[in-house]
């Protein structure tokens, strides 16, 4: 789809996420999950020792992967009793190296879950329990059987992520998947069939109104759908046809009557209804129909099956309310939502996300939160374009908050990525408020004078700041002021 590839590539594609959260917030997400599922031990709530002065104490990676192990068995102990769990030395110490890994290293690298896994024992089966963050709290969310061989042979997933196993996929002895069902409008029952041949996807069946029919059937040739039959699926091809062809009016008017013909059959909200809207709201987008644009998303909202299925329309809604309407308060919470529903879906944050959302609370006048946004990205992980406008927003939230020295540094450190050139007069402009600020007159000097050279017209907005009074009163400042009246003038 052309917005959505626009709306990836246009910033930090090529970045990687990391969340730089201390491994104390993920000790403390560990401890709320006991408290959770009621899992009692001994070890402290916070991870500090005090050794009789103000020494802090340091939690080690060793010492949370020791912590997430010991909450697996102790889990696994209470809530799935037909397993065993490691208890010698020897299988505690295969089981650590062979099956957990680094966990903490995961959490470092932006990863927000964990696997726990049940002990081997001759003759019996093996359990993996998946877990991820949600909040405060670590919820579990896949569950992988293997039988006494070490083969998988049945997975059940809460993919939405909500609390109920949704998804089924069981397995040929072979390991592959062979059937999936699932009960994606979440109302109780089966109503998508996922069908396997040779490890390889070959159909699925929905009957998304749980009336017994299977109004739609998809067939698959090497992993890609070929064709559907079923209801509105003709007029969705046509649809298909006319926008490759980029006849975009010709393909809008062919997805709605697909939309009307399939909830005639299908009332209430399901995923195709969902990916439709997401079709159409595509094109209305591209072709600058803002009214009906905002239309299609209101009614796609509507549906609560779509939340699943909305992180592409939210990113060009936020987009949309944050670079088209500058509606800021919009676009905050938007992206917001956008960032909760990403983690959720993926287990994972997302620096294109938090960087446009810390940008919709600088705008909208909220620093505080913008900082805490972009407290959450380490500039170590981010390649240098992301990690300019990690600096450049940190520095802005930190002038706006009068944080003189750190917005100094850390605007110095976006001056030195450089970013594109029509950043580089306002980073000149702001380093200058920062040093003059922070009595580094010199410096102030310099960063203003650069300012002007790329941009005459921040003039005006010096003069009305006190900070620049004395660059103005200097021989320097006074040649600008003259040349750029002079030069005001000439236009008029």
């Amino acid at each position: 789809m052309r917005l959505l590839l626009l709306v990836f590539t246009t910033l930090f594609l090529t970045s990687f996420p990391l969340r730089a959260t201390p491994l104390e917030d993920y000790w403390k997400a560990i401890q709320n999950t006991k408290e959770k599922f009621d899992i009692e031990d001994h070890s402290p709530k916070r991870f500090s020792f005090r050794l009789g002065g103000e020494i802090p104490g340091v939690l080690h990676k060793e010492s949370l992967n020791h912590e997430i192990f010991w909450f697996c068995q102790k889990y696994i102990d209470k809530y799935h009793t037909n397993y065993p769990y490691p208890r010698f030395k020897e299988d505690i110490r295969s089981h650590l190296t062979d099956l957990y890994g680094d966990p903490s290293q995961n959490f470092l690298s932006g990863k927000l879950s964990f696997s726990c896994f049940s002990g081997w024992k001759e003759g019996s089966s093996l359990l993996k329990l998946s877990f991820f963050l949600n909040d405060e709290e670590f919820f579990p969310y896949r569950w992988d059987y293997y039988d006494s061989k070490g083969q998988l042979f049945l997975t059940e997933e809460d993919e939405t992520k909500n609390g109920k196993k949704d998804s089924f996929t069981y397995y040929s002895h072979s390991g592959c998947p062979k059937e999936i069902t699932k009960d994606k409008n979440d109302f109780g029952a089966m109503d998508e069939w996922w069908y396997f041949n040779n490890c390889q996807l070959v159909r699925v069946e929905y009957d998304a109104n749980e009336n017994g029919f299977r109004e739609r059937i998809c067939h698959y040739e090497n992993g890609k759908e070929s064709f559907c039959e079923g209801v509105g699926e003709k007029e969705e091809r046509e649809a298909i046809h006319f926008e490759s062809n980029q006849k975009f009016s010709e393909a809008l008017k062919a997805y709605r009557k697909s939309l009307k013909e399939y909830k005639k059959e299908v009332p209430n909200g399901t995923s195709r209804t969902c990916s439709l809207l997401k079709k159409i709201a595509n094109i209305e987008y591209n072709e600058r129909d803002f009214v009906s644009f905002t239309k299609t998303l209101d009614e796609f909202f509507s549906y609560r099956t779509c939340e699943s299925d909305s992180l592409d329309v939210l990113i060009y809604k936020s987009y949309y309310y944050l670079y088209v309407l500058a509606d800021y308060k919009t676009a905050k919470e938007s992206y917001q939502k956008t960032s909760e529903i990403y983690r959720k879906t993926n287990g994972e944050i997302s620096p294109e996300i938090l960087l446009n959302l810390a940008y919709a609370q600088f705008m909208d006048k909220d620093p505080v939160s913008c900082l805490a946004s972009l407290d959450k990205l380490n500039s170590r992980r981010l390649t240098a374009y992301p990690r300019f406008f990690l600096f450049y927003y940190k520095g802005s939230c930190e002038l706006s908050l009068g944080r003189w020295e750190d917005a100094y540094t850390n605007l110095k450190r976006a001056q030195i990525l450089g970013g594109e050139r029509e950043f580089l007069p306002v980073v000149y402009y702001k380093l200058g408020r920062a040093s003059f600020a922070t009595n580094r007159e010199q410096e102030g000097n310099l960063w203003t004078h650069q300012a002007l050279l790329y941009d005459f017209e921040l003039l005006e907005k010096m003069e009305s700041d006190p900070l620049f009074t004395n660059f103005f009163e200097s021989t320097n400042g006074k040649s600008h002021k003259r040349k750029y009246y002079l030069n005001k003038q000439k236009k008029q």
